[in-house]
């Protein structure tokens, strides 16, 4: 047969878009209906987070059938039928609205209808976050990143082939933020309110569906993104793949096959239950025989399961079950990520024939939680070291391609990470598989939690339930756990228990009906404390070390991570699982100019800052790498200077995995200081002359410089830049802030210089021109181990390109896939005549594509007050250094493109090919005014062994990772 039971095909490609909402709408669901209660006292309301404007919790309310009433003064609160307000009553909000009842749901737009002419709109392939791609807004909200939200349309012209009637077919969406509503051929169908949990569009029961190319159908989509669920920058639109699914009327259920991957596979009789959910919407009874096989990934039979036949009638579903013998496998670990592919079958009782089948990447191992011990895998028992995440990333905001998560996934293994905290909701699955396949302890986070939300935790947990990674469920995060009573903790546990009864339940925060204890930024006098009050609970520090720096100011080192991760060394806690944050991410800047955050141990364009370099020498070199916790990265050594190149002032930072660092300034040695092994950086004091002319070459506003001397006598900054220039030798960096008793001075490192949410400091810095500043490390006999070196730059003459992604160096392949949606990561450095990082000049640097089937998608530079638009050709850089995103324009590879060329009728700017016609690289350019340009090459692929999850199966032990050892800026 050409095709098999259950077709899968690529829905991505040409669909139309319009920014903005519909000229017969507006935000939210249509009439709110709300009169004023400005100025009025609530009783019963209940409180819903992180709506941080009148708009939004009025919009979120609205949303909500069982919401009458909403109030916004020191927070978001809505409340329902048992809620009283009156003028008279205490507790008076500022704001809000209230209604007898919640009218329905508008669901009638022009642009929904099926003969609506949207032939002047974009057409575009999907994933598509349309958010990022509008202009920075200064604005009163800060947490969303000063990007402004809106409703947007999409719709998608496609033909269904005629060999699929009396099939059962379906859209899925994977996610779509953040409510979406569905109208096919201008029929209403559904909306989906959780922007994090994917849904499907049945088609096949649509009144007037054709089929056939002499007439078209049309699916629109609405997304509302003008309101979040965040404290940070959510996106919005069609962000995620979507698929155009085909099956046989008897078939699995979306997300209806569970393997449980909670079994000792060394027992002689190990064995685990294979779940299928059928469902048939055949006119009659059907017959079935549900079995299960279980393979290597070469593709040998391990065992086959016993069999379930029954049969099932029209309209009904079916849970069933079969035991399936996993005796003899390898169990699945950090350190060996055994997975194993299990086959399940559908087949036809009284007609034979396959119904449908399924097949799993599965890994089986064994868990355990201990309130005084803490957590052990496969009975060994370890801490866990990991961190927390948020889904944006330069250039292309929430819509990340695969290629990309994988280069987190493994900047994330090389500096000793072995825990993925999915904050504070569900990732895209492919996220999933990377880390399955990496060896990468997962914890899995709802996102909105309340007694209304208890469906998405559903969603959530159906759909990830097979994954060996995940290892525990979350319900929700900080406040958000808060609720009046304690039923939506209870709800939320049924939800998860009943589809995945052995995983334990957690929060980042206290709430009811969980197993496993979260607290996030607690010192260990709370852990202290709860331990005593409740012993069998098992602790974990699910959130901490919010530990802010940049690449240019660079902040406080490496206190702030030491202290804040020490609660996870308890011997009862079970470790630090969700540093805050691995990358920078969009939004949650505190204060304009600043549009991003500043947490991360990478920027947001994947550069790595100082705090990176800790991780390194303490999670990983210091690690014995027999450490069941530790993940099967090779490192030899660690020397790093911490300060910027050229950046230089009174002293630099070392960090050494050796006994004793050598330190020489223009080869001489300046120092030498023993590490007694404390994996804190050495901080050496510089001698060098001081400068002779009064230049302050270096812009210290909008930071604190710490360690300064107060200057009473300068009564202005000319006054306080004069008392500097007054005694050099003492004096490289001056500040002044009215708000801060005036003036300022001193010789600090800029490493002491950190942002600030006070924007009246002024000041500057006079940076130290010296040529060349190495740090060795000694062994204890005095044998270097490893050195590091910092040249300072001469003038800017040109650019410099790398391709970070793909690349053997960061982990992530050698070659783009030609599947549509790939995507490169390039690097563009100012370097001088001597190919030295020119780190104090910024200028635009500009992307282009010379040839070959690519296209730029975005670009970023890291710098936390950047307003470049994300979608131009050019950008700043920062600190030397400017980011590239490049996609393959060409899918000759997705496994059913055969179908692309009956269903899809616009095209976007991926051009489906039936046989790869032609790999010719992609060859794209960087220039800049006045500096010689330059071009790179990215080799392209047209064979799927080249995918980014095949290569994730090759780059387990991460050989050839020299992306943070090798990296300047």
């Amino acid at each position: 047969d050409q095709y098999p039971p259950r077709e899968d095909v690529v829905f991505d490609y040409g669909w139309r878009f319009r920014f903005g909402h519909a000229p017969d709408g507006a935000p939210g669901p249509g009439d709110t209906n709300f009169t004023n209660i400005a100025n009025f006292g609530c009783s019963n309301m209940e409180h819903n987070p992180n709506r941080y404007t009148a708009d939004d919790c009025m919009i979120a309310c609205a949303y909500n059938p069982q919401c009458l009433a909403w109030q916004l003064g020191g927070g978001c609160q809505h409340g329902g039928v048992d809620s009283q307000c009156s003028a008279s009553m205490p507790h008076k909000a500022p704001l809000g609205g209230q209604r007898k009842s919640a009218p329905p749901t508008k669901t009638t737009y022009d642009f929904a209808k099926q003969t609506f002419d949207d032939s002047q709109w974009t057409v575009l392939d999907v994933p598509h976050d349309f958010v990022v791609t509008g202009d920075f807004v200064d604005m009163p909200d800060s947490h969303h990143g000063y990007l402004p939200r809106n409703v947007s349309w999409y719709r998608k012209h496609f033909h269904l082939p005629s060999d699929w009637k009396a099939s059962h077919i379906h859209i899925h969406f994977e996610g779509v933020f953040h409510v979406a509503q569905v109208w096919v051929n201008g029929q209403y169908v559904q909306m989906h309110n959780c922007g994090y949990t994917g849904f499907t569009v049945r088609l096949d029961n649509v009144t007037g569906l054709e089929y056939g190319t002499d007439a078209a159908n049309v699916v629109a989509v609405r997304t509302d993104a003008t309101f979040g669920s965040g404290h940070w920058y959510e996106g919005g639109g069609i962000y995620r793949r979507t698929h155009l699914v085909r099956m046989d009327p008897t078939h699995f259920v979306h997300d209806g096959v569970f393997v449980d991957p909670e079994v000792n596979p060394a027992s002689p009789t190990a064995s685990v239950k294979v779940l299928g959910e059928i469902e048939t919407t055949s006119s009659n009874d059907v017959s079935y025989d549900f079995y299960a096989q279980l393979y290597t990934m070469a593709g040998d039979l391990v065992s086959t399961s016993s069999h379930s036949k029954a049969g099932i009638k029209p309209g009904y579903t079916r849970v069933v079950t079969v035991d399936l013998p996993v005796n003899g496998t390898k169990a699945w670990s950090i350190q060996e990520p055994n997975l194993y592919e299990i086959r399940v079958f559908l087949n036809g009782g009284d007609v034979p024939g396959v119904l449908d089948s399924q097949n799993l990447s599965v890994g089986f191992r064994e868990t355990s939680w201990s309130g005084s011990s803490g957590f052990r895998l496969n009975d060994h028992a370890l801490k866990f070291r990991g961190f927390s995440h948020h889904n944006s990333f330069t250039g292309v905001g929430v819509a990340i391609p695969d290629r990309i998560h994988l280069f987190r996934a493994q900047a994330s293994r090389a500096v000793g990470g072995s825990f993925w905290r999915m904050s504070h909701n569900p990732y895209l699955p492919a996220l999933y598989n990377f880390l399955d396949v990496l060896g990468v302890l997962t914890w899995d986070e709802n996102r909105d939690y309340g007694l209304e939300y208890v469906g998405a935790m559903h969603e959530m947990v159906k759909r990830d339930r097979s994954h060996p990674s995940i290892v525990v469920w979350s319900y929700c995060n900080e406040v958000e756990c808060g609720q009046v009573t304690n039923q939506t903790g209870l709800a939320f546990r049924a939800a998860a228990k009943a589809l995945d009864p052995q995983r334990p339940t957690a929060a980042n925060g206290g709430t009811d009906g969980i197993d496993v204890q979260g607290m996030s930024h607690a010192r260990n006098e709370s852990f202290e404390n709860f331990h005593k009050k409740d012993p069998d609970m098992p602790l974990v520090l699910s959130e901490c070390c919010s530990c802010q720096t940049q690449r240019m100011n660079r902040g406080e080192t490496t206190t702030c991570m030491h202290d804040q991760n020490s609660p996870g060394l308890l011997p009862y806690v079970a470790g630090s699982l969700g540093v805050w944050t691995l990358f920078d991410y969009y939004g949650e800047s505190h204060s304009w100019p600043s549009v991003t955050s500043s947490y991360g141990n990478f920027d947001l364009a994947g550069f790595p800052k100082p705090h990176a370099y800790w991780y390194v020498l303490n999670w990983l070199a210091n690690i014995n790498a027999s450490d069941y916790g530790r993940p099967p990265v090779t490192v030899e050594q660690v020397t790093r200077i911490l300060d910027l190149p050229g950046q230089v002032t009174g002293s630099v930072a070392v960090l050494s995995s050796g006994a004793e660092v050598e330190l020489y300034l223009d080869g001489k040695l300046s120092g030498k200081k023993e590490t007694m092994g404390s994996g804190e950086p050495l901080v050496f004091d510089l001698s060098p002359s001081p400068p002779t002319e009064c230049t302050f070459n270096r812009n210290l506003s909008v930071v604190q410089c710490h360690g300064l001397t107060h200057a009473s006598s300068a009564e202005s900054p000319s006054e306080c830049q004069a008392a500097c220039c007054k005694d050099l030798a003492n004096c490289r960096i001056w500040q002044y802030s009215a708000q801060h008793s005036g003036c300022w001075i001193g010789n600090v490192p800029v490493s002491t210089c950190t942002e600030t949410e006070e924007t009246d400091w002024v000041g500057g810095g006079n940076i130290v021109a010296m040529d060349e500043v190495m740090a060795t490390s000694l062994d204890a006999k005095g044998i270097s181990i490893g050195n590091f070196t910092l040249k300072t730059a001469k003038e800017a003459a040109g650019i410099q390109l790398t391709l970070d992604v793909p690349s053997v160096s960061t982990g992530t392949g050698a070659k783009l896939v030609l599947d549509g949606h790939d995507a490169a990561l390039v690097k563009a450095a100012i370097v001088d005549d001597n190919g030295l990082l020119v780190t104090g000049t910024s200028v635009n640097v500009t992307f282009s594509v010379v040839s070959g089937p690519g296209r730029l998608i975005g670009v970023g530079n890291g710098d936390n007050a950047c307003h470049q638009n994300a979608k131009s050709d050019h950008v700043p850089t920062y600190g030397g250094l400017a980011r590239g995103i490049f996609q393959v324009t060409t899918d000759c590879v997705s496994e059913r493109r055969a179908r692309n060329a009956q269903v899809d009728i616009d095209h976007g700017p991926t051009k489906v090919e039936q046989v790869c016609t032609s790999t010719d690289s992609i060859v794209i350019q960087a220039t800049s005014a006045g500096l010689k340009s330059a071009t790179l090459t990215i080799e392209v692929s047209g064979s799927a062994d080249d995918l980014p999850l095949n290569v994730a199966k090759q780059s387990v032990n991460l050989e050839g990772y020299t992306y943070l050892s090798g990296f300047e800026g």
